[in-house]
């Protein structure tokens, strides 16, 4: 290892751990160089915090994101060059996070804000047409696979997290007090044509997603979805995730790993 790299990992780990590297001088005289460096980065980490987890910043206000946001800056720390992606672990922090004990849907708040941001970089890609299936024969129809859009997260919450998310998630005006029925949800967040956007799903609608992403075909994915909820309307959920431009186009559909 290059002296130069060394002296890069030593100063790196100092600002992690706050204490100046060894070997580069008297360390008190080092101290408060690097004290100006380190607060330099940990307001850049609680800023990146803020802006990749604005919903929950919202719900829970900027005094106890902070304390949150410190709080998990002494367990993880950025490792790559992209701010936007830093914070993947922040949604298991707060389950685990003792305050946050009473708002047991504000993990999957941070999830569906990390959702979110993966389907923003996500790479761009066609979407099934709304026609597509319209002239297939009920034996091609069940037998054939679709894809989810690259852009596609999908999850599932033991709670309305999805529900409360959507309406707090920025730029959105913070809602007026509303009743929220407190059931399981499922989400889905997708960027399929250029803005993200996202759909509440029931048991039902999820279950037949989760199907097709794990490659099943359509006629496994209804029997998975008609499993969840026998009295499913599955043309209006096919239909409905058709014109939110869930799917690839036939042709291009590739496989992916599952969520």
């Amino acid at each position: 290892m290059s002296s130069l790299a060394a002296f890069q990992d030593a100063f790196a780990a100092a600002l992690r751990d706050g204490r100046p590297p060894r070997g580069y001088g008297d360390p008190a005289r080092l101290e408060a160089g690097m004290t100006v460096y380190r607060n330099t980065v940990f307001k850049g980490l609680l800023d990146a915090l803020r802006a990749n987890f604005p919903t929950v910043e919202r719900l829970v206000g900027a005094e106890w994101f902070s304390a949150a946001a410190h709080a998990y800056l002494e367990v993880d720390w950025a490792r790559g060059p992209s701010l936007m992606a830093f914070g993947e672990g922040f949604p298991d922090f707060l389950a685990t996070f003792p305050p946050a004990e009473a708002l047991s849907y504000l993990p999957g708040v941070a999830s569906l804000d990390r959702f979110w941001i993966e389907s923003h970089t996500a790479a761009d890609a066609p979407v099934l047409a709304s026609g597509a299936l319209a002239d297939l024969p009920p034996d091609r129809l069940f037998e054939l696979t679709l894809r989810l859009h690259p852009s596609a997260r999908l999850g599932w919450f033991p709670d309305p997290a999805p529900t409360i998310w959507r309406l707090n998630r920025p730029p959105a005006p913070a809602p007026d007090e509303v009743q929220v029925d407190w059931r399981a949800e499922g989400a889905l967040v997708a960027r399929p044509w250029g803005d993200v956007v996202a759909l509440v799903l029931d048991a039902a609608g999820f279950a037949f997603l989760k199907a097709c992403w794990r490659g099943e075909p359509l006629g496994g994915a209804a029997t998975a979805a008609l499993t969840a909820d026998p009295q499913a309307d599955l043309s209006r959920h096919i239909a409905a995730f058709i014109d939110f431009g869930a799917f690839e186009p036939l042709q291009s559909a590739i496989g992916r790993p599952g969520p």
